[in-house]
């Protein structure tokens, strides 16, 4: 009797109502979330190179995971189907100071995936005007082959962003230390147009990549690397978290890029 009384009351009660509702609505988005993350567990491949574009911004307190990466498609062999995965986690200890650590993995000539290096980073926020910020940022990756050397990588991270539109450069310099390193300092060029929340909570942008060689010897163009394309990026809230999704591609401007690139990136931020 009293089981059929608590039903009755529960059945009744708008606020019992509501609760249920919204836990069949996280069950339903959880349900979701990893469907889409299992699909891509499932039907892709890993990458040859990473490509980010890092924002200046640092928000103290901000915790997340990260996978991302891009997969070639080009008419030579030895470029076709190269594939490159990116396992990050970052954390921002202040609103100026931000650590991030990841773990490279590629395909290689003699095995289909292989550890590549460990990138330990951390990046400066120097200002953050209105519609202005920038930020400086330094990496040491170490190389897991053992004949290879270790390398260091500096960045200039400059935004101007306002409500609805924003603009993302990284001017990019890397060179390689220890014993057996070789060449100079070389200079790469990201950048990102983007539009906010075009259709709900859907972004759009224009991106693209450019490596032009070592400073001290710049290759010509058809030997520089440059690949330039759009991305489409979607956020949602998984209850206290946020999830966010981009897609992206590349089309290749020379002969030293590949053809083409599906760019993808998975991020988990938690508080």
């Amino acid at each position: 009797m009293s089981s059929i009384i608590n039903t009755k009351i529960f059945s009744y009660n708008p606020m019992f109502k509501n609760l249920i509702k919204n836990k069949k609505k996280n069950l339903c988005e959880k349900k979701i979330f990893f469907n889409v993350l299992l699909f891509f567990l499932l039907a892709s491949n890993p990458l040859f190179s990473h490509h980010k574009i890092y924002s200046p911004i640092v928000e103290e307190g901000r915790q997340s995971i990260e996978w991302r990466g891009h997969f070639d498609v080009d008419d030579r062999v030895e470029k076709n189907k190269a594939h490159h995965h990116v396992l990050e986690t970052e954390y921002s200890w202040t609103s100026f100071w931000q650590s991030e650590l990841e773990f490279h993995i590629s395909d290689k000539e003699n095995t289909p995936m292989d550890w590549e290096k460990t990138e330990f980073q951390n990046q400066l926020q120097i200002f953050d005007y209105q519609n202005w910020a920038a930020a400086l940022y330094f990496s040491y990756n170490v190389v897991s082959e053992s004949d290879k050397a270790d390398e260091v990588e500096y960045k200039y991270l400059n935004q101007f962003y306002n409500d609805t539109f924003g603009f993302i450069s990284n001017f990019i310099f890397e060179k390689e230390v220890g014993k057996t390193a070789e060449g100079s300092t070389t200079f790469s060029l990201s950048n990102y147009i983007y539009m906010k929340d075009i259709f709900f909570d859907l972004s759009f942008g224009l991106l693209g990549f450019s490596e032009f060689g070592e400073i001290s010897d710049t290759n010509v163009f058809g030997e520089q690397e440059h690949q330039y394309g759009f991305q489409f990026e979607y956020e949602f809230e998984l209850s206290d978290s946020e999830i966010e999704l981009a897609l992206g591609y590349l089309h290749g401007l020379t002969d030293a890029s590949a053809n083409h690139a599906l760019l993808w990136n998975f991020e988990f931020e938690f508080n």
